[in-house]
């Protein structure tokens, strides 16, 4: 009796892989174009999300030495205050007065200095963002041909993923 009911449950399950089988070839067959274009897509989402990193730990560098630069200003601006003290009705004292003007002429120029390292930073700024955004278009367009491919949990690397994935950074080690 129970040999009866095998028979109709192993057809069944036949069946069920049967359809299952080719439902997965017909879209192996149909979205083969799709899948070679997130491929593409996807070293392309790597490449942007480790210049993300890549291009993040160059600003964070460029911000401490920035930061370094504005405390050494500001002292030497404050030294420059002082001789304030030493004016006399507005004027500094001949001998005192050159080296005012050297010390002021070294500030300038550090202070141009500091102004062409700001500017390269705001460069890497604005790389960044250029990249961010290539990264996030081509993150939606893999998730929207991944949608039409029957997948929408097609998992998308993160850029730090990204990143360890291209060899910028080292997993860390739990």
């Amino acid at each position: 009796m129970v040999m009866r009911y095998v028979n109709p449950l192993l057809f069944l399950l036949l069946l069920v892989i049967g359809v299952k089988l080719s439902d997965s070839a017909y879209r192996w067959v149909r979205y083969r174009p799709e899948r070679a274009q997130v491929t593409r897509m996807r070293a392309e989402l790597v490449d942007a999300g480790a210049r993300i990193v890549r291009t993040r730990q160059e600003s964070d560098s460029m911000r401490a030495l920035l930061r370094a630069e504005d405390t050494a200003l500001e002292t030497e601006q404050r030294a420059l205050r002082r001789y304030d003290d030493y004016a006399h009705d507005g004027a500094l004292p001949t001998g005192l007065y050159d080296r005012y003007r050297a010390d002021l002429t070294r500030y300038n120029d550090h202070v141009a200095a500091r102004n062409q390292k700001l500017s390269a930073w705001q460069e890497v700024l604005a790389h960044n963002q250029g990249v961010v955004a290539r990264y996030n278009l081509l993150s939606d367009s893999i998730r929207t041909l991944a949608t039409q491919m029957g997948d929408p949990y097609y998992e998308v690397p993160t850029p730090a993923e990204a990143a360890i994935e291209r060899g910028v950074i080292r997993p860390e080690k739990p």
